[in-house]
């Protein structure tokens, strides 16, 4: 443990949620139904309860419609724990160096995801983006650093429910807004040092052995009667 094994996974994991989800659009209708207007739902990587206090104009008014994401927390995998003892190889940049790469710790990443709008039909549209496709599940693509030419492919879960909460006993200059709460898993991995080349701890030089063999169809001089035991 007294390597250091910080390889940016979480930050990588959240980015390309984030990149993934960072395109909803909601549209303004009029009373025929026919879109007028297009909004581009900000994203903010904050807890819902600061974006309700931060995120205002000079009215204190929330810029709405807002999406809110954070960590909630991460856990072990146990139902991904495989080979414990034993890692995998890789091939660094050095094409005549392998690696041994400790087994990494499978971790669950849950998202909160928090929707804030000031219409229901915000709301609705917001929903419709990204539902339809976690159908189970998508999957991000990432990589360790050292590790450029290795992809990992993470599946991303959502929670399969979204609460809502319709503002009740308000004043009567604060805008209503209505919330949307969901999450997501993201299962990733936590990974050990991987062993540096120049250390000599852990990896080794390949060599190429030039080798013919041929395939004969007897071998000259053996006699099957005769036993190899006499000189015991």
């Amino acid at each position: 443990m007294k390597n250091e094994s910080f390889q940016f996974e979480v930050e990588n994991l959240m980015a390309q949620f984030i990149a993934a989800m960072d395109d909803i659009i909601v549209k303004r209708y009029n009373k025929d139904r026919v879109a007028q207007d297009k909004i581009q739902v900000r994203m903010v990587y904050s807890p819902k309860e600061r974006v309700l206090l931060d995120l205002t104009d000079k009215a204190q008014n929330i810029q709405l419609p807002v999406v809110a994401i954070s960590i909630g927390g991460i856990s072990r995998d146990n139902s991904r724990v495989f080979n414990k003892l034993q890692g995998s190889t890789y091939r660094s940049s050095n094409p005549k160096i392998a690696g041994k790469m400790p087994q990494p710790i499978p971790v669950n990443v849950t998202v909160n995801f928090s929707i804030l709008t000031r219409y229901q039909k915000d709301m609705d549209q917001i929903i419709s983006n990204f539902t339809p496709y976690f159908d189970p599940y998508i999957v991000l693509s990432w990589r360790v650093p050292d590790m450029d030419d290795f992809e990992i492919r993470s599946q991303v879960e959502w929670s399969n429910n979204i609460t809502f909460n319709y503002p009740q006993d308000i004043a009567s200059g604060t805008v209503a807004r209505v919330t949307g709460d969901t999450s997501f898993t993201i299962k990733g991995w936590l990974y050990k040092a991987i062993p540096d080349a120049n250390a000599g701890n852990g990896e080794h030089l390949i060599f190429t052995i030039n080798a013919n063999f041929y395939s004969l169809s007897s071998i000259i001089g053996y006699d099957p009667n005769r036993t190899y035991l006499e000189n015991l």
